[in-house]
This record gives structure tokens, sequence and C-alpha cells, in this order.
């Protein structure tokens, strides 16, 4: 059994320390928050003693391995400090609010052998999992085009500090999105051009963006398209998202729990397409992080892996600023 101290116990924290528990694979044994009620739920259904400071429950508590799920600002310090402790650390995404402090966090796993992974669970889930499994068959033969559409009606841009971020679906939401579409096309993304900007409603005063476009232009060459907004009126697609992909040999498309898949010579032959329902996948986030700190190997998304995915984050907040195309950072 993994020991596990808990950073961050409400909001995402607290879906994230349930989980760890009820997976079998770890045991609390501490938690830290500011929050009273949020460390009297934990200690409710653990038992593990809790505190307010990292550095308190790391002096009190032996522990193998720490979930980093605090606000964005304090990924970096906070994962630093666990790894300094010597444990292995699963954060949060997004890693970290730049992309000097997610390289820090990075190397200072690499320089003491632990493992950094980032929770981005919905490379687990079954319709995402199921896609890449076939693309990598070549179920569409080469990739060519993938267009993702992410749409929600939420009044997550209206109150708290969501409200003020000025680039809100790319602060916020996209790290999901932009490590999904990497996940299917699996090649280096060359370039990036985006926009962002406040939805036009009555009586709406916000700085928040809550819509957004964008082109990635990937190696292959394989181009995405990427739309988003958190003020859809119409037939919203939900946080898990629906993308379309497009193949040398056919067509892909992920939506709701299905995965349909329809190529070329079979839409030629009048034969309908295939509807996948699937289950889900043996590995998911939680027993991913287990077999890493077991075996020393890399989690599906390691800490290297998901720089990539932040470098476009942060290429699209400074193309949508700038007006230009550009080019990630490796």
């Amino acid at each position: 059994m993994i020991r596990l101290l808990c950073v961050g116990l409400g909001g995402m924290g607290h879906h994230d320390w349930n989980a760890a528990v009820d997976c079998g694979g770890f045991t609390a044994v501490g938690g830290v928050d500011i929050s009273d009620a949020a460390r009297e739920t934990f200690t409710d259904k653990t038992g593990a003693p809790t505190f307010t400071q990292l550095e308190d429950a790391l002096a009190a508590v032996q522990a193998d391995a720490a979930l980093i799920a605090a606000p964005d600002q304090f990924h970096a310090p906070l994962t630093l400090n666990a790894l300094d402790a010597g444990l292995d650390v699963i954060c949060e995404k997004p890693m970290a609010e730049n992309l000097r402090d997610a390289r820090r966090m990075h190397h200072s796993a690499l320089d003491r052998g632990k493992m950094l992974m980032i929770h981005h669970q919905l490379r687990w889930h079954p319709c995402w999992f199921e896609a890449r499994r076939q693309i990598e068959a070549g179920a569409v033969g080469q990739l060519r085009r993938i267009d993702f559409h992410f749409s929600v009606h939420s009044d997550v841009c209206i109150h708290g500090y969501r409200s003020q971020l000025p680039h809100l679906v790319f602060q916020d939401l996209s790290i999901h999105h932009f490590d999904l579409i990497r996940y299917l096309v699996g090649q280096r993304c060359r370039s990036v051009f985006a926009r962002d900007w406040v939805a036009d409603e009555p009586g709406l005063s916000i700085q928040a963006a809550t819509d957004a476009v964008a082109i990635l232009e990937f190696e292959g060459p394989i181009t995405a398209a990427y739309t988003a907004t958190v003020r859809e009126l119409i037939d919203p697609v939900g946080y898990i998202c629906q993308a379309r992909v497009h193949g040398s040999e056919g067509e892909l498309f992920i939506g709701g729990d299905r995965v349909t898949v329809q190529t070329r010579s079979a839409h030629a032959q009048g034969t309908d397409p295939l509807i996948i329902s699937p289950e889900p996948p043996d590995v998911g986030t939680w027993s991913a992080f287990a077999q890493a700190i077991e075996t020393r190997e890399p989690a599906l998304t390691h800490s290297a892996d998901n720089l990539q995915s932040l470098a476009l984050m942060f290429a699209a907040i400074e193309s949508s600023e700038s007006g230009r195309i550009v080019e990630p950072a490796e």
C-alpha cells in the first residue's frame, strides 16, 4: 500500500484524494489544506491527521508519494518541496503557471530519481483511450486533420478568480484539450495560431475570455482545428468533448460514450460505420501512478510529455495576444 500525503483537499483535490483512497492502492497518511471544513471532511473519511502547512506534514508523517491539488499558483513550490523530501508526486493540471517553473519541476524529479505524473485523467477515458488505440492500429490510415470541439453552458466565468482570467479558456481549460489532441496525433506541434474573446451578452461584464479558436499545425503534416466555449446555448458537448479525426483511409468520431469509425472502402461498399462502446481500460489514472512508483517507469502523463502540452497552452495565449503565429517552446 502506497502511503499518500494529500495536499489540497477541497475542489478537485477532494475528488482526487477520494479516487486515490477508493482505488485500493493508496492509503492516506496526511492531508494539507487551509480550510477547516476540507480538513474535517478528509479526516472523517481517512482518519489521517491534517495540517495547514506542507512543511509541518512532511515533518510529522511518513509518506511515499504526494498528491498536489492546491490552486495552480502553488503547484510548482509544493511539488518542489515534496520532491526535495524524497516523495514521488502526482500533480493537478496545469502543471505550473509558466514553462520555467514546469521545467524546474521536471528536472527536479529527474535529478532525484522520482516520478512526477500530471493528473490528466481524460487520457484514460474509455472513448479517448479507444480512439488512440484505433489510430495506432491504422483504422483510418495516416492522420491528416482533427476537428476538436469543447462546449458547455457554465457560469464558471462569472464568479470567483476565473472571472478575472483574461484568457479563461486557454488558461483554465485548454490544457485538457491540447493534451488530448497531442495524445491522438503523436507528433510534434510546429505552430499555433489562436484567438479568444469575451462573450457578447447583455449584462455580462467580465474580463474572462469565454470563447476561443486555434489552429495547430503538427508534423505529418496534421492540422488540428480547435473550438471552445463556456457559453453554449444549443447542444453543448460537455467536458468530455468531441473530436472528428480525418485520415487517408477513413474517419473516426469521438462523442458521448461512443467511438464511430468509417473507412473509405466500407463507405464505397455501402457498409454502415463501426460503432464502438468501449469498456474502461485496465489501467486508470491512479493505478498508472501506482505502477510508475513500483516499476520506476514513467506513466502515460509523465512530466516530460506534459511539458509539450503546456507549451501549446502558452503558445495559444501568446498568439491570441500578439495576433501572430507562434512556434511552441521546445
